[in-house]
């Protein structure tokens, strides 16, 4: 009896089982599905980039010299390299490192020497140029070619110089800065891809999906039902309370290692993973770590009586493990080899070389070792506090919750602690999704050499700050390119099923109603109103000049341009409004109105952050974005529907954008119908205080226009 009631609490944790029960986190499944079927579509577009498997022998005495200068091609002529033989090739672009691997492919060489454009003017001018070097890894006969060429040859091409230019004798006429590429078949440029994602995305998007669907699982396994009044029914039952924690944990475990299964799986059809030799680490390492969470979030669990608690308590775990894993990225690829054995250090490490074909066997089988028993461990401890009173009566029965009437500020205390996964959520997916769409397109451009300069000096960027900057300018390059409007497009259709998912329908974000086209029709007018009174301020302040009504070009481009602003402005009213309203509400069962206000404000500032990296942005512009948010919020509020603020959202980009000619949100400008001079602010027309008057006179008329209504059925 006790084994069939311990299956039976097992079965309840992995399916649905109305408000007693927990299901396997849906939307982590989709993320991954999503994210890693994108991934083998990214990789297989590289394949086909770099199409040309052949059987070349790659020559250690063969160099490839780019952009070499008339000095070094007369000096060569002079001063032949022994038997080597050297290959001259132009190209705007010394730091693309796919075209450098193309043409040691296309030579067969062993190294490339990138001498900049102009470098013997540079010389004369007494400009310190920098020499690149790159030399491949299969052997160390290429790295030997390559410090033998640069400490030996190139010396002597420095003491021709100095003789050629009259330079001073002890001057440094330029600096050699050395790098790899790695070697596969020929084909580095989609192995550096693959491994960057093999060791570093997968393995971090494998912690992530653990952790998530542990928590959304296991934070209500018993705290969960301690607040509904019906765990007392199980501590009832015949069954040893070791049991109760190992069938809730065999729940949890389950549910949590379904969305890591299918990652790996997937990334089994991605022919650079699929390596029959690292199956076995990869089942290691990720059911042992799915165990560990699965134990770690049951205590939590065990030790808190509302899911709230629950999760909040959970968050601390979350972060820390996130953390490693981020430092785990940032310690390079060469860690020590004590971190392979260590729980979670190792199951990040061994992952990323087993995804790579270098799976550590004995480290992965000590280390899941270790990490099932620290499981063990925590279900033990788990097992003991289960023993205890003190975690075992019920706090939420309604004896216990009679005449007890939450105050103010403890309902805002427990709204808040709920808070993580409301917001959490839409962040993630609209980060995930993102970069998903940027991925196939970094790879081209990668390759364009007029981007050279651009991609020289990312080597610089350092800070956050920096990063999100150079992150926006690449947004903003990317956004005169179809293909990743195209894709972007994609992104947000993804990003609106996936809130529908997580919201369980999309009645529950406001998506369907019986006047949703009249909304929506209703919102198409109100979005063209407030940008036009928005441009024609503009104009009568003189910061826009219009130049008259133009063919918009390349028409491709305006095209995909105006079919992306219909999912975006969807997409961010979905999770911003639709989504994440009625969940900051729902933390505040017994009150409405603190509920209704702080759903506003934490959609409203979120919305807000999520802007705050775009170029140009200001006070001014975080003080309209934050109105402009709280007005669609009141509407969405109004309404009970989405429709009307999808649509005005989709105007004001568009009209901003593709109409007006105006930047939108600190991007780069889009093809438009009218030709405008803008001199604003760099944020585009809502960091000005035109936007301000524009957007607060709206929010007047709507309070307006709401009083009447209200007070209409009384004076009838």
């Amino acid at each position: 009896m006790s084994k069939n009631k311990g299956q039976a609490i097992t079965r309840n944790m992995i399916r649905k089982n109305g408000r007693g029960g927990t299901q396997i986190c849906g939307t982590t499944f989709l993320l991954a599905l999503g994210f890693v079927w994108t991934v083998i579509v990214c990789m297989y577009a590289a394949v086909l980039y770099y199409v040309g498997f052949n059987d070349y022998t790659f020559s250690s005495r063969y160099i490839v010299a780019v952009n070499a200068p008339v000095s070094f091609r007369t000096y060569e002529e002079q001063n032949p390299y022994e038997e080597s033989i050297i290959f001259y090739e132009e190209w705007d672009a010394p730091y693309d490192f796919m075209k450098m691997s193309d043409f040691m492919h296309e030579h067969a060489a062993g190294i490339v020497i990138v001498f900049p454009s102009e470098f013997d003017d540079q010389i004369k001018s007494g400009i310190t140029p920098e020499v690149l070097s790159y030399y491949r890894t299969d052997t160390l006969d290429y790295k030997g070619l390559r410090d033998e060429f640069s400490d030996e040859y190139l010396a002597g091409y420095k003491s021709y110089l100095t003789d050629l230019f009259n330079l001073p004798e002890q001057s440094d006429s330029w600096n050699v800065t050395r790098g790899d590429i790695p070697t596969n078949g020929g084909m580095s440029g989609f192995t550096l891809f693959a491994r960057a994602m093999g060791r570093n995305f997968i393995p971090i998007l494998l912690f992530i999906a653990l952790l998530y669907a542990a928590m959304s699982n296991g934070t209500e396994a018993i705290s969960g039902q301690k607040e509904r009044g019906t765990f007392s029914r199980i501590l009832l039952t015949p069954v040893p309370r070791k049991d109760i924690i190992k069938s809730f944990t065999n729940g949890v475990f389950i549910s949590a290692s379904v969305p890591a299964l299918v990652i790996i799986t997937f990334a089994f059809l991605i022919p650079f993973y699929r390596h029959l030799t690292s199956l076995l680490p990869l089942l290691l390492l990720t059911l042992s770590l799915s165990l560990f969470i699965s134990a770690l979030t049951v205590m939590i669990s065990v030790m808190n009586d509302t899911v709230s608690s629950a999760q909040t308590a959970f968050l601390p775990v979350f972060f820390i493990l996130v953390s490693v894993a981020v430092t785990c990225i940032n310690g390079g690829s060469d860690p020590e080899r004590f971190y392979y054995y260590l729980p979670v250090y190792g199951q990040f490490y061994g992952l990323g070389d087993a995804f790579n074909g270098e799976p550590h066997i004995i480290a992965s089988v000590v280390c899941s070792a270790l990490t099932a028993s620290l499981a063990l461990i925590v279900t033990f401890i788990s097992t003991k506090i289960l023993s205890s009173e003190k975690f075992t009566s019920p706090t939420s029965s309604e004896d216990e919750n009679a005449g007890n009437t939450p105050t103010v500020f403890s309902t805002f205390i427990d709204s808040a602690i709920g808070m993580f996964d409301v917001i959490f959520f839409p962040l993630f997916i609209l980060s995930v999704f993102q970069i998903i769409a940027m991925i196939p397109i970094a790879v081209v451009y990668t390759g364009n050499p007029l981007y050279a300069d651009f991609i020289a000096d990312l080597a610089n960027v350092s800070t956050v700050g920096e990063i999100m900057g150079k992150a926006m300018e690449i947004i903003g390059i990317f956004m005169n390119d179809s293909r990743f409007l195209a894709l972007m497009s994609l992104s947000y259709i993804l990003i609106i099923l996936s809130c529908m998912r997580k919201a369980k329908g999309p009645a529950n974000i406001g998506l369907i109603r019986k006047d949703f086209g009249k909304l929506y029709g209703m919102g198409l007018i109100c979005g063209t109103v407030l940008m036009t009174l928005v441009f024609i301020a503009l104009i009568i302040t003189g910061k826009a000049d219009v130049h008259g009504i133009q063919m918009p070009s390349p028409k491709k481009l305006f095209l995909f341009s105006v079919i992306m602003w219909i999912p975006q402005g969807a997409a961010e009213e979905v999770m911003f409004r639709g989504y994440m309203i009625p969940k900051v509400k729902s933390l505040f069962k017994n009150n409405e109105k603190a509920g209704r206000i702080t759903a506003i404000a934490v959609s409203s500032v979120m919305f807000s952050v999520s802007h705050a990296f775009n170029g140009g942005f200001n006070l001014t512009a975080l003080v309209n974005i934050f109105l402009f948010a709280v007005l669609f919020a009141l509407i969405y509020e109004y309404t009970g529907s989405i429709a009307l603020t999808c649509a005005a959202h989709t105007m004001w980009n568009m009209f901003q954008g593709n109409i007006f000619g105006l930047s939108v949100s600190g991007n780069e400008t889009v093809p438009s119908i009218i030709n405008t001079t803008y001199t604003g602010s760099d944020f585009g027309p809502e960091g000005t205080i035109e936007a301000t008057v524009v957007i607060m006179a709206a929010l007047v008329l709507f309070a307006v226009m709401k009083r009447r209504r209200q007070s209409a059925p009384n004076q009838s």
